[in-house]
C-alpha cells in the first residue's frame, strides 16, 4: 500500500520475479496476485494484495488483512521519495488504516 505512483506495481513485479515495464497498468483498486518463492530449498506459494488508488480505497484493506490470517500477513508500505515533504503524513496515515483493520 502506498500513495498512487510510488512504485507499489513494479515493487511487487520484482518480489515475484516478474518483469518490470515502463507502462504498468496503473492498479485501481485492490488487486490480487500470486506466485511461488523459494523458502530454503522448497517452493512455497505466496499472495499479494496490492492496493491501488492511493488514499481513496484505504476501506478496502478490510478484505485482505483479515483477522484469521493476520499472523502471516506481511504489510509493506510504500513511499514516494521525489515528495519528500508528504512522507511523514504518508507514513501516519497507512498506519492508522492498518491498524483500524486489525
Amino acid at each position: 500500500m502506498g500513495e498512487k505512483q510510488c512504485g507499489k506495481t513494479s515493487l511487487i513485479a520484482k518480489f515475484l520475479d516478474q518483469q518490470v515495464k515502463d507502462d504498468m497498468e496503473e492498479t485501481t483498486a485492490l488487486e490480487f496476485k500470486s506466485g511461488l518463492k523459494m523458502s530454503g530449498d522448497k517452493k512455497v506459494k505466496t499472495n499479494v494484495y496490492e492496493l491501488g488508488g492511493g488514499r481513496n480505497f484505504a476501506n478496502l484493506l478490510e478484505a485482505a488483512l483479515v483477522g484469521s490470517n493476520i499472523a502471516s500477513t506481511t504489510v509493506c508500505i510504500v513511499l514516494d521519495l521525489t515528495k519528500p515533504g508528504n512522507t511523514v503524513d504518508s507514513l501516519l496515515f497507512w498506519l492508522k488504516a492498518i491498524r483500524e483493520q486489525s
